[in-house]
């Protein structure tokens, strides 16, 4: 895991970013090109999490720094005893002593207790880091798979990182007719990833046809499997009323 750790609150991720909430449940590095808050706070935080300005308000000095953004502000918060810095808020008008001034905002929601991080956002920071990353393979494993499903014979794949240190790639490919369907799963993890095989077994079956079995299999398809990849296939056949009579 990165040291410091830098995480984006769910309603700044939803409110000042537009960005997916779900978002907070992961490092910042993973998704720092989707925002240019996002992207200095990387660069800013990542490198010296204490070393911001502080801003004043209804709070201890020291509390909150301020980030600038180009001509917008933000601001964040350092917790060292958890070796976390935290992305609160953007605004991107910044008029020092207007009402609507961005450090002005900050500090109304300070007050009104929405500037911090929540429960949730602790308990998502707090989440173990191998039921977080089955999520986030299980989520990936199931928008794949629909796109296969729509796309009969064509590989679908996508490839991401954590923390911009490990690579993992998921591969799926269906072929079928909607009542007929063989299908293989691909996964390439890192060397030191700590998943298990039944771990990576189970997160398989919950993704296929209820009743299919997760087959280990030495190809994927027609293709060789890659330095670290382990792949399963799975069929499934579904029959009515008229074939079960025959």
């Amino acid at each position: 895991m990165p040291s410091p750790n830098l995480r984006v609150t769910r309603r700044c991720l939803e409110e000042d970013l537009g960005l997916d909430g779900d978002l907070v449940k992961v490092d910042a590095r993973t998704f720092a090109d989707e925002h240019e808050a996002v992207k200095k706070l990387v660069a800013m935080r990542g490198a010296a999490p204490d070393k911001a300005e502080p801003t004043y308000g209804p709070y201890a000095r020291g509390l909150l720094g301020s980030l600038h953004v180009s001509s917008a502000r933000a601001v964040t918060t350092w917790i060292p005893s958890d070796d976390v810095c935290w992305l609160l808020g953007y605004n991107d008008y910044h008029r020092n002593g207007e009402p609507d001034d961005a450090y002005a905002v900050f500090n109304g929601q300070y007050e009104d207790g929405v500037l911090m991080p929540t429960q949730e956002d602790w308990e998502a920071f707090f989440e173990e880091p191998v039921d977080r990353f089955l999520d986030m393979l299980r989520e990936t494993g199931q928008r794949l798979l629909e796109a296969a499903r729509a796309n009969p014979g064509h590989e679908e794949f996508e490839t991401f990182d954590d923390g911009g240190h490990q690579v993992i790639c998921v591969d799926i490919l269906v072929l079928g007719d909607g009542r007929a369907e063989e299908g293989w799963m691909g996964l390439t993890l890192p060397a030191d990833e700590v998943l298990s095989d039944m771990e990576v077994f189970e997160m398989v079956a919950t993704l296929i046809p209820e009743g299919a079995v997760p087959i280990y299999e030495h190809k994927f398809k027609d293709r060789e499997r890659r330095r670290g990849e382990i792949v399963y296939r799975w069929e499934h056949y579904e029959f009515g009323r008229n074939d079960d009579e025959h």
